[in-house]
């Protein structure tokens, strides 16, 4: 009987399975959407560089502003955060794209699900899927879905109108 060893990071901390490398990851978002916004995160660190056009913005619910006007003048936009602008991100999320039904694609970085994160981080990562299906959206699991996962929601933000999430655990792409 062979067991699987459990898979860590440079400082011998427990992470998620890698599901792919960055570079693939920015690929098939880039298959799928043709703007990018969002706030920097260390999950996400290797995606932005190779995304474009990306414009970084100072908060969360800004980034929504900027994909929800890039959205109506025909892009398909890709907002790239952390969980913890979920918070900044419902005011925009149910007052422009819910109620005028237009869709972005957000790629939310689940930070707190590992018990040896940051403090500030475990009780956001407890509500993420809560909070998503407070809010109404749609939510792929990258770990669990693959790239299909991108797909997915890609259709339900672009063709259907509703925004959608990809969640990106900790681990599932080389920070």
């Amino acid at each position: 009987m062979s067991v699987r060893a459990m898979r860590t990071d440079r400082l011998g901390r427990e992470l998620n399975p890698l599901v792919c490398e960055a570079r693939t990851l920015a690929s098939a978002l880039s298959e799928e959407c043709d703007w990018f916004t969002g706030v920097p995160d260390s999950v996400l660190c290797k995606v932005v560089p190779l995304v474009e056009p990306y414009a970084a913005a100072p908060s969360e619910n800004h980034a929504l502003g900027l994909a929800f006007g890039a959205r109506l003048g025909g892009k398909r936009p890709c907002l790239l955060i952390q969980n913890s602008g979920l918070g900044l991100l419902g005011d925009a999320l149910l007052g422009l794209c819910h109620l005028y039904g237009v869709g972005v694609l957000l790629v939310v970085a689940w930070r707190g699900e590992l018990a040896w994160e940051e403090p500030q981080h475990l009780r956001w990562g407890a509500i993420t899927p809560e909070l998503l299906r407070v809010y109404g959206v749609e939510t792929f699991d990258l770990e669990t879905e693959g790239l299909d996962a991108v797909r997915k929601a890609a259709r339900e933000a672009f063709e259907d109108g509703r925004t959608a999430c990809v969640l990106v655990r900790r681990g599932n792409v080389d920070e």
